[in-house]
């Protein structure tokens, strides 16, 4: 019955739960101030710990960077005409072992000098993973760095061997680093391997390294740590350290479950994993953080101080805590009772209005007059009431506007929710659907019957949407995500747009150039076969002016024809009369082909035609009557823009087929016309411009070899273009390892 009375009540609500907030926060409070005071000296310890081990930690990072600019330098070294040394690369390649040390010796006499950077081990190998170079520096009592030189051996079993080898990388780029024993030492050593490149194919690779003791013996002075030590990530196992205990190095290894902590603390956390532990009958702080080098743990670094100086001074402040503690008390409880009473009673006359304006009369304003924020609540309720009655009816009045004016669209339009439901639909949608007035709509958007078009060609292509067929209709939708001001998804809006008579006119278009292009074909063949008679002599001599009237009546009858040829491509590229068969290619030859083709044409216009093939391209799968007709196509671009200078084709095996690049040097297009470069009729400004330039053409070329390659499912792209040319590239797709020739009627 009490604990129901409180309930009941406002009063009771607040000043319950105040209390004895109240009181948990004083002890709470209490608590604190004995963990502060008792803790302040740890915290010191620990915070001067975990900070040390990061210093550490990114201690060893800078090294591994400095390592790696070093790499860098060695990787790209050229040859040294005054000293007679080949570059690093050339040396690698042919195994030239005096060479390579003659191209290595500078750099490594630099390393020991230079600052940040510690080269205590330098191993060059080839590309089958032998070690050609291999050299270390012991540093003696008195400065000097005497050289070891150790005979050649495999490295190939070492697991980032391969890895550099064939070009492996992660995240952080192609060079790998770690920890390493090596055979030939008992030394551990922190290694950073790049792989080194001739003309971007690999030759071998270059490792520099750090014997790790020598390494924490540096770290140890640059700190104000007593104890460095490096464990293995797995299990915890020390493997270094600037301290050797008495038990051996095994006393240092950390306790089970540290380690799997520690290696789980990620770059961003501030913090270490602490533990207390008793080295040489003394105790030490331990903080323990992951050593990553390049992205990846090679394993856990630790610092330790001494606890000596860690006191317990709770015992001094215990009494006059408690007394403030409970004073504070004293004070809350009976301010919280004076708070209670001056809350609840203006509460509960702001709960009656509330109630009646949730029952629908919105009519119903608070009596409360006050200055505080009780009072400012109940005017912003009022003043919220009466924007509510102001938006209830405004947002009927647009929502019967919104009616009328999606009712009275041409086109069909159907919204629906996030999940699909459809929510609205118009009279012109429900027209193309067969339904009337009263006829309930399709429940959900899967509910519509599209239906696949029975028509080819391009079609369904031309222009924004996807074409379906809806019970007599063709009909492009466009569907639009629907979306709140928080980029929150609410649903979909989809308009219908009633393109029957739009086919049927661009279908009637296309044939109608598809039959004048045939018909118009045959006498201009007739008419080019005769001046080629008359060209030849064959009736009758013909002086010098007339030659070159027929001449140039030649040549332009020759571009009429191929223009025809376009159209009647184009035709049947929309009219989906384009036969393509798809079979296995191999495009090296057939590109060589083209050389030997366009070699002498190019050659006329003082143009220097080169390709850049590889010895083996992957099959392609293609037609190959129309891979030359697009090579053909980019070529005569390539030769009209490029005049005096040179014309590359290259081919590269790249993820999901070969790639083919045509590349020019020519003027370049400008940013106006790269968004509408692959759009028929559209010319480009070579030297001249539009219709009086020097290299004349119905801008049909790019916009059939962009078909042509998606026909055959790859895909053709303007890759780069500048004042200094421009680079056209297409993709066609790997053949399979056994591939029929395919019939694709497009």
């Amino acid at each position: 019955m009490l604990l129901r009375e409180l309930r009941a009540h406002l009063y009771y609500k607040i000043i319950v739960p105040f209390l004895l907030l109240a009181f948990l926060v004083a002890m709470i409070g209490s608590t604190f101030a004995f963990l502060i005071i008792t803790g302040s000296a740890q915290e010191r310890l620990n915070n001067q710990l975990a900070q040390t081990a990061r210093n550490l930690a990114d201690a060893v990072v800078a090294r591994e960077s400095a390592n790696l600019q070093f790499l860098r330098e060695v990787s790209f070294a050229t040859n040294n005409p005054r000293s007679g040394a080949p570059a690093v690369a050339t040396a690698l390649e042919q195994r030239d072992t005096a060479g390579l040390e003659a191209a290595l010796d500078p750099f490594f006499q630099v390393a020991a000098e230079r600052a940040g950077l510690r080269a205590d081990r330098l191993i060059a190998f080839d590309a089958s993973g032998t070690a050609l170079v291999d050299w270390e520096t012991l540093r003696t009592d008195d400065g000097r760095t005497p050289r070891i030189r150790r005979e050649p051996r495999d490295l190939s079993r070492l697991w980032f061997v391969p890895q550099i080898l064939s070009g492996a990388a992660d995240s952080e780029g192609d060079k790998f680093a770690g920890l390493i024993d090596f055979d030939d030492s008992d030394t551990r050593y922190l290694f950073t391997v790049a792989p080194v490149r001739r003309d971007s194919v690999i030759v071998g690779g270059v490792l520099i390294a750090m014997r790790l003791d020598t390494l924490l013996a540096d770290l140890v002075v640059d700190s104000q740590a007593t104890i460095v030590s490096v464990y293995r990530a797995d299990d915890g196992v020390a493997v270094a350290s600037t301290l050797r205990p008495m038990d051996g190095l095994g006393e240092l290894d950390m306790r089970s479950g540290l380690a799997a902590q520690t290696t789980a603390l990620t770059p961003l956390d501030e913090r270490s994993i602490f533990d207390t532990r008793v080295v040489n009958a003394r105790e030490y702080q331990f903080s323990y953080t992951p050593l990553r080098v390049r992205g990846v743990t090679l394993g856990l670094i630790a610092t330790a101080l001494a606890t000596d100086y860690v006191i317990s001074p709770w015992t001094d402040a215990r009494l006059p805590l408690i007394a403030i503690t409970l004073l504070l008390m004293g004070g809350v409880m009976a301010v919280g009772l004076y708070v209670a009473q001056r809350i609840s009673s203006p509460l509960d006359e702001l709960v009656q209005t509330a109630h009646a304006v949730t029952a629908g009369n919105l009519d119903k304003r608070s009596s409360i007059q006050s200055n505080d924020e009780i009072g400012v609540l109940a005017s912003s309720f009022n003043t919220m009431t009466s924007h509510l009655l102001e938006l209830y009816r405004s947002m009927r009045a647009d929502a019967r506007h919104q009616a009328a004016i999606i009712a009275s669209i041409s086109d069909g339009v159907i919204v629906g929710d996030s999940t699909g439901a459809v929510q609205v639909i118009n009279r012109a949608a429900r027209d193309l659907l067969g339904l009337g007035p009263d006829d309930p709509p399709p429940a959900h958007m899967n509910d519509i019957p599209f239906e696949a078009p029975e028509i080819g060609g391009s079609a369904n292509g031309s222009g924004p949407g996807e074409l379906f067929r809806l019970r007599d209709r063709l009909v492009r939708t466009i569907a639009a995500p629907v979306h709140d001001d928080n980029a929150q998804p609410l649903g979909v809006v989809v308009v219908l747009q009633d393109v029957t008579t739009t086919i049927a006119l661009d279908r009637a278009k296309s044939n109608f150039i598809a039959t004048a292009s045939h018909e118009m074909r045959t006498p201009l063949t007739v008419i080019g076969g005769n001046l080629d008679l008359l060209l030849r002599n064959l009736v009758g001599e013909l002086n010098e002016n007339q030659r070159e009237l027929v001449a140039v009546s030649r040549n332009h009858i020759s571009s009429l024809t191929n223009l025809l040829n376009n159209m009647i491509m184009v035709a049947s590229i929309d009219l989906g009369t384009l036969a393509i068969e798809l079979r296995p290619l191999v495009l090296n030859n057939l590109l060589r082909d083209v050389l030997r083709v366009h070699g002498p044409r190019f050659a006329e216009r003082d143009v220097q035609l080169r390709m850049q093939l590889p010895e083996y391209l992957p099959p392609v799968l293609g037609d190959e009557h129309y891979v030359l007709k697009v090579i053909d196509q980019l070529l005569d671009n390539a030769c009209r823009y490029s005049n005096g200078k040179e014309v590359v084709v290259r081919a590269s095996s790249i993820d999901d087929g070969v790639r083919i690049d045509v590349i020019d040097s020519g003027p370049g297009i400008g940013p106006d016309l790269r968004a509408q470069l692959f759009d028929r009729f559209t010319r480009g400004t070579g030297r001249g411009q539009g219709i009086n330039s020097n290299e004349r053409g119905a801008g049909l070329g790019l916009a059939i070899a962009r078909q042509l390659i998606a026909q055959q499912r790859g895909r053709l792209w303007l890759a780069d273009t500048s004042e200094h040319g421009s680079t056209f590239s297409f993709l066609l797709p790997y053949a399979p390892a056994s591939t029929p020739a395919l019939r694709e009627a497009v």
